[in-house]
């Protein structure tokens, strides 16, 4: 399979693999069939733990984690009374996951021929709080390891260790470490300052009371270009600051941030040379506004790395553009909506982006959008919702003219919208169903199926959710070789919460690939799971 990603062919290669069946540590790699892994990986996700908090709507899907905004968790932490009437509050958070993979086979002579493995991750965050009237402060640490990283490998496994070459990995993060200011200057408005190492996720700049539009806001919308990226082990972080209005009725922010490295990157301290920055006008529901959120954003994107960018221009034009910047803005809009009736709830959502500017020299434009609308049976057992949309974006339809228009994703959580993470939102075609059951209150079922495609047939079909480091791209695309077809994907969630603070998520997805799988791998099947487990508190 010839795939672009800068860097990453090369830094697959580096080491070699330990003797068949070992980790690196005494820890045997598990072997055999597909439906004997997952049941393995079950069972280390309930006895062991860690996970991520799920969303309160109980679609079985990952919600924002809580610290994205640094709110308070749903469980009281451990709080004692501080020095000068302040409150200190210890927040943990600890999840396990065991991943399964058995990626697209490559072709014979592949740099990186391995593509059936298992591996595990655990993520441990301990974060202090101080409050004291207006005044937040937050600190936390992240303790992130991984075990029996598979070398030169295709899929995730190897993504991580395309960045860290050996097959133990472990980092110690500051995740966040920011002082925040909120001051009251008027009827129902309010003035914040937060400065610092934080997490951001565009499209969540402000809650939502619905709980359907909640999970609508974050699994459907937020995150799509800017996001803290926790579906890795590391994560990604902002240094930098946020400024906003607060109203019940509006919010308006703004931001400027370094992003650090992390993600598939398990250092995740120092800062990448990024720089994004924007605005977002946010209308949550209100009396005002029952049943909608509706936001317009601007965003700026610069890098200036010294790195080989990934598209469809020739190499030796990629290699004279290298350490040219890339300098894109970006206007979006978006809306979601909630109807109740008698019998059930009627959704819809739409968003919409244009993006233009500098490309490495080329003029850049692009353009993405999406659409979608689904029907909640309230009155039913299981309270099943039903829903179907389409997202599309831009690809580039020439690679020897001087415009770039593949639309850019810059610094998302693509695991949201892309499960199976061998697609993202470039240059991409997503016709997709989904069904959400809640058999239980504490039960959540999600089934996605998706048609994917590619927009332009003379762009590459791109995967990945950013960079990771200043020598990576963050990016890497395979060629179409003239086909449109993608692949054809079905996957199901499970949530089961077992307490307030306890709770276990598995998720498993097969790809059926076509066209463009078919042309650049030997296999045109992919299976993709993992369980994992979460305290939070």
């Amino acid at each position: 399979m010839v795939v672009r990603v800068a860097s990453y062919s090369l830094r697959y290669t580096r080491g070699s693999c330990p003797p068949r069946g070992s980790t690196g540590f005494g820890i045997r790699s598990w072997r055999g069939p597909l439906w004997r892994r997952l049941a393995v990986a079950c069972a280390c996700g309930f006895v062991l733990g860690g996970g991520e908090a799920r969303a309160a709507s109980g679609a079985g899907s990952p919600a924002v984690r809580p610290g994205l905004w640094a709110a308070a968790p749903s469980v009281a932490p451990l709080a004692i009374d501080g020095p000068w009437g302040s409150t200190l509050s210890l927040e943990v958070y600890e999840r396990l996951r065991g991943e399964f993979v058995s990626w697209f086979e490559p072709l014979p002579g592949s740099p990186t021929p391995s593509y059936s493995y298992d591996f595990m991750g655990n993520k441990l965050q301990l974060g202090l709080r101080a409050r004291r009237g207006p005044l937040d402060i937050f600190l936390q640490y992240e303790d992130v390891t991984l075990a029996n990283v598979p070398a030169n490998a295709v899929g995730p496994g190897g993504l991580y260790y395309a960045n860290t070459p050996t097959r133990t990995q472990h980092g110690a993060v500051l995740r966040n470490a920011w002082a925040s200011y909120r001051v009251s200057f008027a009827a129902d408005v309010a003035l914040s300052v937060r400065g610092g190492r934080q997490l951001y996720g565009n499209g969540l700049e402000v809650a939502v009371r619905d709980p359907e539009l909640r999970w609508l806001q974050s699994q459907r919308l937020a995150q799509r270009l800017i996001g803290a990226w926790d579906y890795t082990q590391a994560g990604r972080s902002f240094d930098g600051g946020r400024i906003a209005l607060e109203h019940p009725a509006f919010n308006l922010t703004g931001f400027g941030f370094r992003p650090t490295w992390g993600g598939f990157e398990v250092d995740a301290n120092p800062e990448l040379d990024i720089v994004v920055g924007g605005a977002a006008m946010s209308l949550p529901d209100s009396d005002h506004l029952p049943g909608t959120f509706a936001q317009m954003s601007w965003m700026f994107y610069q890098d200036e790395r010294d790195v080989l960018f990934i598209d469809n221009r020739p190499l030796a034009a990629r290699e004279a553009s290298r350490g040219r910047p890339a300098r894109l803005q970006t206007l979006g809009i978006n809306a979601a909506h909630v109807e109740r009736f008698s019998q059930g709830l009627l959704d819809a959502v739409a968003y919409g982006f244009g993006q233009a500017g500098d490309w490495q020299g080329q003029d850049a434009l692009g353009w993405a959008y999406g659409a979608e609308a689904g029907w909640r049976f309230t009155e039913l057992p299981a309270r099943p919702w039903f829903r179907a949309g389409i997202n599309a974006a831009s690809g580039d339809p020439d690679p020897l003219d001087d415009r770039h228009q593949t639309f850019f994703q810059m610094l998302p959580t693509g695991w949201i919208y892309a499960q199976m993470p061998f697609y993202n939102m470039m240059n991409n075609r997503d016709i997709f169903v989904q069904a959400i059951l809640d058999p239980d209150p504490n039960v959540s079922l999600r089934f996605d199926g998706h048609w994917l495609g590619v927009g332009s047939v003379q762009d590459l079909a791109y995967f990945g959710s950013g960079a990771t480091r200043n020598d990576l791209y963050g990016y890497g695309g395979v060629p179409t070789r003239g086909h449109r077809d993608l692949a054809l994907m079905v996957d199901i969630q499970a949530t089961v919460r077992v307490t307030t603070w306890f709770s276990i998520y598995a998720f498993y997805g097969h790809a059926f690939g076509q066209g463009v799988i078919g042309a650049n791998d030997a296999g045109t099947g992919n299976d993709y799971g993992f369980v994992e487990t979460s305290f939070l508190f």
